[in-house]
Formats: C-alpha cells, structure tokens, sequence
C-alpha cells in the first residue's frame, strides 16, 4: 500500500510538479494526485504547501523526501517516519507575533504535550502576519483583529485593557484613576496610528469631545515608557505591556473602559493540520478560561486598514 503513494510523493517532491511525476512513471496526474493526498490523509500529515498549480515540499516532506531517495531499501523508515509525525512527536511550528511574549502561555502548553516539536517564532508586526501565513512562513499568527477573508481562520483568544502611565512628577500621580476629561489639552504619547491601542483611545477621545495633544507616536512599548520617565506627557499603553521602571506609574481610565484584543490565526485550508490544530485547540482552551468572556472586535474587510496588535 504504502510503496506506491511514496513513489509518487518521491517524484513529484524530486520533480516539483505533479504533471512531471505522472508522465515520469507512466501514469495519469489524477493518480499521482490520489497517491499523494492518500499519504497524507492515512499520515495526518502535510508533505506540500500548495498555492494553486505551485507546490513546495514541507520540512517533513524535505525529511521524507531524503529517506525516499533509496525507496526500495527505507520504506519501513519512511513509514516510521510518517507514524511519528501523526503522534506529533516530530516537526516544526512556526507562531507570528509582534513580541516574543504573544501566546507564550499557549507555546508553554503545547510545549509540555509536544516536547520533541520544534517552536519557532517570527517577530513580525501585527499587520504583515497574514501575508507570511500566505507565503507558507509561519504556521499561525497573532493579530489584532479577526480577518473577513475565507482564506483565513481565527478565534479570540486575548484581551488587555488599555492604561495610562504617568511620570512621577506628573499631578495626576496621586490618583489609581482618572477621567478622559483629565486629559483634555495634555501632551501624550500614544501608539502608532493604526495600532488597535490607538484606535480605541482615538475613538474614546472623539466620542466623550477631549482634545489633546499628540507630541510622539511611536510603536515601541519601551518608546512610550522612556518618554513618559523623562516627562514629555502621559503614556497611552496596554496592561500586558507594563514593566517595571523608575519614575513612571499606571493609572486606570475609569469612565472609558478600553481594550485590545488578540485573535489566533492560520489558514482555513491548514487548520486541521495536527500540530496547526493542537495549537488551536490549546488557544481555544485557554481563551475560555479568561473572564469575562472575550467578545470580539470589528472585522477587518478586505481592502480595508488592518489594525495592529496594540
């Protein structure tokens, strides 16, 4: 059984092609098309991105690939090879997000259940996230809205409240909370325009009629913090993204309840991928545990500004 789907998956992976591999071994395309998804349906595994008429070998189709090299000889070694990929205890999973610490508990967990899986993550922002999910780069993403594109799945896994931070000199530092109103007129460094932080304090501002002034827009967290300890305004921030440092202190908004929220996605056509849908499966778990309940923001439509994560 297992001979013939290597056979075609070791010539269409050495040919790149499935038109090639089928004139190659005399038969028709429809069935090296058969063979190959036969491999990977039994194995619960992915041996090729595909992109329309484009294929590219996977990392385990790379690995594969070398063992079928001498087919006749290592068939019981690419089976066994294709056994270990569909209990998860090989591969690669590569996350996009805008820091490290995006879904660090979610890669913690999974982690713990897929020891020998390789994680990766790429330092990307918010709003490049689903053209490397395209290009096949990474796995699954981290972004700040939910995508109105089939192509696309996500759920709501994250939500931060925003925040205000304060120099130690400032007279609002005396408070735990503040009104919109005390900062009419007030200088203020806020995130880059287009950051789903800055939206919603925009948005906040117009709707209660304050009027304040923007001095820097930066998309460093460390920016805001750093300019606010050497007292050039008031710092527009996510809770999540508060650390410790001198001269500096976070103040809650009281009468504009302001969040971020993160979503999880990859592509539709890959989210029932083992490892793709361990990690889903672990962001759904844990999105439940949060409270409240996550809502979820506005969707994002196609040839719209995307919003990126805080």
């Amino acid at each position: 059984m297992y001979q013939r789907w290597l056979e075609a998956f070791h010539f269409v992976g050495r040919l790149g092609s499935f038109t090639a591999a089928a004139e190659k071994l005399g038969v028709g395309q429809p069935t090296i098309s058969t063979h190959v998804k036969s491999l990977e349906d039994y194995f619960r595994v992915e041996l090729f991105y595909r992109n329309g008429r484009n294929i590219r070998l996977t990392p385990l189709g790379k690995a594969l690939l070398d063992i079928t090299h001498g087919l006749h000889g290592h068939e019981e070694e690419a089976v066994a090879l294709l056994r270990a990929a569909r209990s998860h205890d090989v591969g690669s999973l590569t996350v996009a997000a805008l820091r490290p610490t995006e879904a660090l508990e979610i890669l913690k967990e999974f982690h713990d259940g897929h020891p020998h899986v390789m994680l990766r993550v790429m330092l990307t922002a918010s709003t490049t996230v689903l053209d490397h999910l395209l290009r096949f780069e990474c796995d699954a993403g981290v972004v700040g809205y939910r995508p109105d594109d089939a192509r696309y799945f996500s759920l709501p896994f994250g939500r931060h409240r925003i925040m205000l931070v304060v120099n130690r000199k400032d007279r609002l530092v005396r408070r735990s909370s503040v009104r919109l109103a005390d900062l009419q007129n007030r200088n203020m460094i806020v995130r880059a325009e287009g950051s789903t932080t800055r939206v919603a304090f925009d948005a906040a501002l117009a709707k209660k009629g304050v009027g304040v002034r923007k001095v820097l827009e930066t998309d460093s967290r460390e920016a805001v913090l750093r300019a606010v300890a050497h007292g050039m305004g008031i710092g527009v921030i996510t809770e999540s993204e508060l650390v410790p440092m001198e001269g500096i202190k976070a103040i809650a908004i009281e009468d504009a309840p302001m969040f971020t929220y993160a979503h999880i996605v990859c592509l539709a056509e890959r989210k029932n991928r083992p490892l793709i849908s361990a990690f889903l499966d672990i962001s759904a778990r844990q999105a439940k545990a949060l409270q409240p309940p996550l809502k979820a923001p506005a969707t994002a439509k196609p040839g719209q500004p995307k919003a990126a994560v805080r």
